[in-house]
Order: C-alpha cells, then sequence, then structure tokens
C-alpha cells in the first residue's frame, strides 16, 4: 500500500501572542520522500505535530487522501497511518525492546501473548530489514538501534507516513547511513517519509522535494534534485549566507591549556576518561569528535571547573584547576559554554538582563556592594542583543520566551563579552539552533581565535568540527584513540574512529 497523500490548506496555529503557523499549504505526495527546513521558530515541528495529532490547529484543515480530518491525539493519527519518530526518543530504558514497541498497545482483554508479540515483530523486521535483539533492554543498545527501536514501533501500529524529526542529530556518519538505507527500503516498500532536518547535506542527499519555512509560514517547495547546499540555506535565512574567513596558519603561541593523563572515574568501575593528554596553544582550535557518553561529559565538568576530583593534571594558564575556584579561573580568562543550556547556562525564569550577568554577577561593572544596578545590567543588556543580535530585543523578557537559537546566542554573548577570554570551553554550541544563528555563532568564535583565544570545541557536528577545527582530537570509551587535521581526514574517518575503529 502506498502512503497517503497529506495536504495543509491554509493551516495556522498561535500560542498566546506566538504564531507559529500562518496561513501553512503545501502538499507531500504520496510514497514520497520529502524535506521540511526552516530556521529556528519557523514553524516546521509544529505543523508536523499538527498532522501527528499532538497540536491542533487553530483554522486551516488537513486533508489525508483528499478528505479532511480533524485529529485530536496522536492515536488518531497513526489509526489514519501517520507516525512520528521525536528528537528525544520515547523508549523506556528499562523496558525490553518488544515491551517498548507494543506500549500503549497492550490487549485491554484476555493475556498478552508474548510468542505471538514476538513473531510478529519478526515478521516486520525480516520484511524491512531490521535486525534488533528484541529481548535487550533500551539501555543496553546504542543510539542508532534505539532510533531503529522507534521507528519498528510505528511499523507495528502500521503507519504510512513516517515523520522523523532530526534523527541524525546524535548519530555518526555510519549510522546515518544505516539510517538513510532503511528509510529508502521503506520508501520503496510503498512509505512516506518526512525528514525534519537543520542538516542541508542530507535533506539534498535523501529526499526529492523539500518545503521551506520561515516565520510560520511556507517560502516555497523546491525540488531537490539539483539544488545547491547554499542556495537552499540562502532560501531559509532569507538573505546572503556570509563567508567563514579563511584558517590563518599561526606558528604555536602561548599553551594555554595543558592536560596530561588527566582520569576521572566512571560507572561500574570503568574509567570515564582515562589516560588523556593534550594541549591547546593560544590563536587555535582544537575539536573533539565522538558518541555522546564517551567522557565528553567528564571533560566538560574538569575543564569548566566543576568537578575537581580527578586523576593527573590540568593546567589552565600554568594554574591547576583543582586549585582555582572556578568563579576565580572565570576572571582569569575561562568563558564556559556548557552543553545543556537549560540546564547548565540560562535560568528560564530570569530576564534576559538577569542571564546575561550569571557567573560574573559579582563584578563590579554590575554593581556595587553586592547589589545589582537594574540599570547597568539593562544598558548590558541592550549592548549585548543589538551585537549579537538576539531578538526580540527587550531585556526585561524572561529567557523563556525566546527561541532555542535566541537564547544560545545568549549564552555565547555572555561568555564571549568578558573583559577577557584567553580559554573558550564550547561544548555543542550549536545543537538544535538555526542555520542563520549557526553562521553567527562560527563567526564569533573565529574572531575570538584570531584574537588570541584558545578554543576547545566538544560537538556531535562533523561538519562543524571539521569546519572551525585546526587540530581533532576523537574520544572513544574516554581514551583519545586518533588525532588528526582537517585536511587530513573526513567523516567518514572521524565516524570509524568514533566506533572504535583504530587511528
Amino acid at each position: 500500500m502506498k502512503g497517503p497523500q497529506i495536504e495543509f490548506v491554509h493551516v495556522s496555529k498561535t500560542f498566546g501572542a506566538v504564531q507559529a503557523n500562518r496561513d501553512v499549504s503545501f502538499t507531500i505526495a504520496a510514497n514520497s520522500l520529502h524535506g521540511v527546513v526552516g530556521e529556528n521558530g519557523a514553524g516546521k515541528s509544529t505543523i508536523m505535530k499538527i498532522l501527528y495529532g499532538l497540536y491542533t490547529a487553530d483554522s486551516g484543515e488537513i486533508r489525508i487522501d483528499g478528505k479532511p480530518v480533524k485529529l485530536q491525539s496522536p492515536h488518531e493519527a497513526i489509526a489514519l497511518g501517520v507516525g512520528m519518530v521525536h528528537q528525544h526518543f520515547m523508549l523506556v530504558p528499562t523496558l525490553s525492546v518488544w515491551e517498548n514497541i507494543i506500549l500503549g498497545q497492550e490487549p485491554t482483554r484476555g493475556r498478552l501473548h508474548r510468542h505471538t508479540i514476538l513473531q510478529k515483530l519478526s515478521a516486520l523486521q525480516e520484511q524491512y530489514g531490521f535486525s534488533l535483539d528484541l529481548e535487550k533492554t533500551i539501555e543496553e543498545l546504542p543510539v542508532g538501534h534505539q532510533q531503529q527501536v522507534e521507528i519498528l514501533k510505528l511499523l507495528y501500529r502500521e503507519a504510512n507516513v513516517l515523520i522523523l524529526d532530526e534523527p541524525t542529530a546524535v548519530l555518526t556518519p555510519q549510522e546515518v547511513d544505516t539510517l538513510f538505507e532503511k528509510m529508502h527500503a521503506l520508501w520503496k516498500q510503498g512509505k512516506s517519509i518526512v525528514l525534519i532536518t537543520h542538516k542541508l547535506r542530507e535533506i539534498l542527499r535523501f529526499t526529492d522535494n523539500i518545503t521551506v519555512m520561515r516565520q510560520g509560514a511556507v517560502v516555497e517547495t523546491v525540488a531537490a534534485k539539483g539544488l545547491e547546499e547554499r542556495t537552499l540555506a540562502e532560501k531559509i535565512v532569507g538573505r546572503k549566507l556570509a563567508t567563514l574567513p579563511t584558517r590563518q596558519s599561526h606558528p604555536k603561541r602561548e599553551e594555554v591549556l595543558q592536560v596530561l593523563n588527566l582520569g576521572v572515574a566512571g560507572k561500574y568501575g570503568k574509567p570515564a576518561l582515562d589516560h588523556v593528554s593534550f594541549s591547546i596553544h593560544r590563536g587555535e582550535v582544537v575539536g573533539i569528535a565522538g558518541i555522546e557518553g564517551n567522557g565528553q561529559h567528564e571533560l566538560v565538568e574538569v575543564l569548566s571547573g566543576v568537578n575537581r576530583s580527578y586523576e593527573g593534571s590540568a593546567r589552565l594558564l600554568g594554574q591547576e584547576y583543582n586549585q582555582v575556584p572556578a568563579y576565580t579561573a572565570k576572571q582569569n580568562g575561562l568563558s564556559v559554554i556548557p552543553p545543556d543550556r537549560h540546564r547548565e547556562a540560562v535560568v528560564l525564569e530570569f530576564s534576559l538582563a538577569e542571564n546575561f550577568v550569571l557567573g560574573h554577577h559579582r563584578e563590579d561593572r554590575y554593581g556595587r556592594n553586592g547589589y545589582l544596578s537594574p540599570t547597568k545590567l539593562s544598558r548590558h543588556a541592550d549592548a549585548l542583543m543589538e551585537r549579537f543580535d538576539v531578538r526580540p530585543r527587550n531585556a526585561h523578557l524572561p529567557m523563556s520566551s525566546l527561541s532555542g537559537g535566541n537564547q544560545q546566542k545568549c549564552v555565547v554573548a555572555r561568555e564571549l563579552s568578558q573583559s577577557r577570554t584567553d580559554f573558550l570551553l564550547a561544548a555543542h554550541p550549536t545543537r538544535g539552533v538555526d542555520i542563520g544563528a549557526i553562521e553567527f555563532i562560527h563567526q564569533q568564535f573565529l574572531l575570538e581565535r584570531d584574537k588570541g583565544a584558545a578554543i576547545l570545541l566538544i560537538s556531535s557536528e562533523l561538519e562543524e568540527i571539521l569546519s572551525l577545527s585546526d587540530r581533532i582530537l576523537v574520544l572513544y570509551e574516554g581514551r583519545v584513540v586518533g588525532e588528526t587535521t582537517p585536511s587530513k581526514t573526513s567523516e567518514a574517518q572521524l565516524g570509524l574512529w568514533m566506533t572504535g575503529a583504530t587511528a
């Protein structure tokens, strides 16, 4: 059976004063590979969540195979053949694969026949080319296999339209290839695949048609064939993109960071970091590539001053981290962009003005005798919002009112506006950020590098690592398993090292 044709007809949706979708009209053809792209806040995820029944449209209608439908819940969407794999998986780690797949579909009467369910799932795996161990728990599976569980869950529910929201955000290049191979096989068997992503290279490679959204509305739907990545990017942001400055080669300058035989204890007696050694000099960007959970989190904790219980040595400008208070390190040139902005970088309930001084609020320029000056905070915030193009430009708004991209700009603005930045620790600085904000953040990093800052960039985005780094280190199971330069490697080679292949 071919996946149904989906039509959005003048669909609008508001959340309070924010218009998420504005008069959206476009068509997803039956049995198609369709992409939806746009900046943060463009409305792409919202329109797909309306199709999936998570949200209800304020006006307009959705038609499936020409018939108007009213979708009030995901259960209703699934009944009509529409399923969605979210960016953050909806799985219970302690349950088995098969238990997760049937969760919510258990029989309301009679016994649950495990053998019958396993037979059906095995037949589905054979039909669609999956090879998951159905008895393993989710927490035992690598991320790529967890994603396959989400897809198999939709196939078990007989979905014919599969919506994938940022599906490659945490995958290696090899896992991305596997995912797209499976999606293409599903398309050949009549399914329709809808891909939402910021990764333009992937959407051009995988889809046939692409709907571009901006500020809640559809700009146009274009054919992917023959379309250049830069052209698509400029359609998304509505302007010409700047070109990153050419990487300048500098003779080695002063050593800013030295890490020597660094060790941090992990779970179950296995080290999270195991004899890690490297250094970074002024005017240098060192990229750390690796699948999440291979020591990056522990490295950030040490180098941001949070974890002071480590073995070996970590020195910033000659001073051992565990001998200097974290606040003093910040005063002495340390800037940190944490991996999770909501948990570690901003307070959503605080105003923008207050967030712009978090971690630096003791400095005299923001107040006196322990009291913050509202006037000084507002002036400081206004200047940073202008310089870093944070929108909307209202210093009194709560941080929660901004899009993800603008929240991240606030974090970058705060950390790069200090009196000095000798060492910038940037962990996943553009995660969940749209192409316009990514472009801006990358420009700011390179400006800091050229001013003499040493930068450690930790990112799961290999394209980001390759475009910004002067040197690249690969972490696997807490060890550095490879060191290279962008000119001597590729995403494929980095992906192999990330999965444990030796350099």
